[in-house]
C-alpha cells in the first residue's frame, strides 16, 4: 500500500481560488453545486497586528475516515491500496451523517437527487466515478496529479505518496507529521512570515477533530 495524503505550504498560496475552480472544471460540477475544494481564511489580531491567511482544503482522506464508521448503509470505504476514501454514490440513502461527522464539511449532496459527493484525488472524473478504479498511480509511474495541484499557481498543494510528499517536506513539517500533530492527515509547512498565533490557527483548520 502507498498511501496518498495531501501536502501544503500555505507560505505559496496567493489565495487565486485557482484550485477550487480548477476542481469544479474538472468534475463538471454545476455553478450552483457546493464546491469539493473550497479557499477559507484564517486571521489573528486587530489593527496593526491583524494578519489573514487563505487556506484550501477539501476531503482530506482521512487515515481514520469517521464517514466510514457513520454511514449506516456501508457504502464509503477507505481503499487498502491507496487510502483514498471512495464511496459507492448509487447507494447514497443522503442521511447527511458523513458531512455531520466529517471535521472539513467535505461531503456535499448535488442536484434534486442529493447523493453525497467528495474529492476523490481525481482518481475518476466527477461524483461517484472513483469507486471501483484501479490503485492511484503517482505521476513518476504515469499517473496524473490531481486538478488541485496541476493547477496551483503558487505550487501551494501537492499529492501524492506519503514518502514522496515527505521528501519534499521541511525537517520541521516532517517532525510534526511524524509526531502525529496533524492526525497523519496532511503534510503542512510551517509558516514563514506572519505569528506564531497564525500558525497554530492552520494547524487547527486542516488538522481538526
Amino acid at each position: 500500500m502507498s498511501e496518498w495524503i495531501f501536502y501544503y505550504d500555505y507560505n505559496r498560496c496567493i489565495g487565486c481560488h485557482a484550485c477550487s475552480v480548477s476542481c469544479n472544471g474538472f468534475h463538471e460540477l454545476d455553478v450552483d453545486q457546493d464546491d469539493w475544494r473550497t479557499v477559507d481564511h484564517v486571521s489573528s489580531g486587530t489593527g496593526a497586528a491583524f494578519e489573514e491567511v487563505p487556506i484550501s482544503t477539501s476531503c482530506m482522506h482521512c487515515p481514520d475516515a469517521p464517514c466510514v464508521d457513520v454511514c449506516p448503509v456501508d457504502i464509503i470505504e477507505k481503499r487498502e491500496e491507496d487510502g483514498i476514501v471512495v464511496h459507492e454514490r448509487d447507494e447514497c440513502i443522503s442521511c447527511f451523517q458523513c458531512r455531520e461527522a466529517c471535521p472539513y464539511n467535505a461531503p456535499t449532496y448535488p442536484g434534486d437527487d442529493q447523493l453525497m459527493a467528495k474529492c476523490n484525488f481525481c482518481l475518476g472524473k466527477g461524483a461517484g466515478s472513483a469507486y471501483g478504479q484501479p490503485e492511484k498511480q503517482s505521476e513518476a509511474d504515469g499517473g496524473k496529479k490531481p486538478s488541485c495541484v496541476d493547477n496551483c499557481v503558487g505550487g501551494a498543494i501537492q499529492a501524492g505518496p506519503v514518502d514522496e510528499m515527505l521528501e519534499l517536506a521541511s525537517d520541521e513539517a516532517v517532525q510534526r507529521y511524524e509526531d502525529g500533530e496533524q492526525n497523519q492527515r496532511v503534510i503542512v509547512e510551517p509558516m514563514h512570515k506572519g505569528t506564531e498565533d497564525i500558525d497554530t490557527l492552520i494547524e487547527t483548520a486542516v488538522s481538526e477533530e
